[in-house]
């Protein structure tokens, strides 16, 4: 990113020799990021991030003015908020509900499709528990029904296997800094580009889908990212499900009474959302960055008030116990001393919460 802007600064569209060096960085990367999700090159659009991708993804309502859309209750709020954005204009919108381990069954979505759709929309893993969908299933369903169907992808890149060109997904969406790129750098993969309405209008970079010259400093750090996550996928994948496990069996020994929201056995590698009865998430969450441990909790705030996950509540977890859930994530960055040093500190602070709320622990 840095050898781009300063020594081969150039646009990609410019005709002149510059413009074609950057042309060359511009398509390398997009090979790169192709590769890591079994696409071909032709098939990539570049974006600002997962969020245009699935505006972009779903555009075609907007274009048609009507149409049904059928997605779920707990995708991210850039398909959730586009979601009720269509149907202000005119589109059905079918919100599938999810099972208690977060799960959306194929059933579900067959009783949804006996009434006709333009488009289904599930994302592969939840980014707030780790559960991930039955992808394959769910879209040979789609493909039976001949219904486009889109994937948000940005938490499953870079940690599941993903061979698009076999798979029977007709749009992928994902973003870089999922995989250790630079953030606002997004991509969608298309198998029909007549499936892809653009969101704003310029000139004829990224197949007309997405006009306006391309941040090929960040595109050439997501291709980057992604080489280096194809290159020891495998690898990566185990090192990072090592380290959740030791870290939710380091906090199980010390209280056997925390949970693990979602299928512990439908799970991405590096994500932990854990329930810890008796206390509020978000002071614990508070504590912990006191402590030098980063962590989140999704809540969206309305008037400053906090509102519950609306994927746990989805889940059917009540408000106290939405409430008193915090998200874990974890990277190949992390080294095993870090995660016994983030338990012990988790284990600390939550006990010392417990005792602030005159709970045993």
């Amino acid at each position: 990113m840095t050898k781009i802007l300063v020594s081969e600064y150039g646009n990609p569209s410019s005709a002149h020799g510059r413009g074609a060096r950057a042309r060359g960085s511009l398509e390398r990367a997009r090979r790169q990021v192709a590769s890591l999700v079994g696409a071909s090159e032709e098939q990539v659009i570049f974006t600002s991030g997962g969020t245009e991708a699935n505006n972009l993804a779903l555009n075609k309502f907007v274009a048609k003015n009507s149409g049904r859309l059928v997605t779920t209750e707990t995708e991210h709020s850039s398909v959730l908020k586009k979601a009720r954005a269509l149907e202000k204009t005119g589109a059905e919108v079918a919100y599938l509900p999810v099972d208690h381990a977060g799960g959306v069954s194929a059933e579900v979505l067959k009783e949804a499709l006996e009434k006709p759709a333009d488009m289904v929309s599930v994302h592969w893993v939840n980014n707030e528990t780790g559960v991930v969908q039955p992808i394959e299933e769910l879209g040979k369903i789609c493909r039976e029904r001949r219904v486009t169907f889109h994937v948000d992808a940005a938490q499953a890149a870079g940690k599941v296997p993903i061979d698009f060109d076999s798979m029977p997904v007709d749009i992928i969406t994902f973003s870089a800094h999922k995989i250790h790129g630079p953030q606002g750098v997004g991509a969608l993969c298309f198998r029909n580009i007549d499936d892809v309405s653009p969101v704003t209008f310029g000139g004829d970079q990224e197949r007309l889908a997405r006009p306006g010259t391309e941040n090929l400093p960040g595109i050439a750090g997501f291709g980057t990212a992604a080489d280096v996550r194809e290159e020891d996928f495998l690898e990566m994948l185990v090192r990072m499900e090592n380290l959740r496990d030791a870290f939710e069996q380091k906090l199980a020994e010390v209280f056997p009474g925390i949970r693990v929201n979602g299928d512990p056995s439908r799970r991405v590698c590096n994500t932990s959302n854990i329930r810890f009865p008796g206390i509020d998430g978000m002071g614990l969450m508070a504590l912990l960055n006191s402590n030098g441990i980063i962590c989140s909790q999704t809540s969206a705030c309305n008037s400053f008030r906090p509102e519950p996950s609306h994927v746990l509540m989805a889940m059917g977890l009540s408000e106290k116990d939405a409430f008193a859930s915090v998200r874990f994530s974890f990277s190949v960055l992390n080294t095993d001393e870090e995660i016994e040093v983030a338990a012990e500190k988790v284990a600390s602070c939550y006990r010392k919460l417990l005792t602030l709320e005159g709970v045993e622990g």
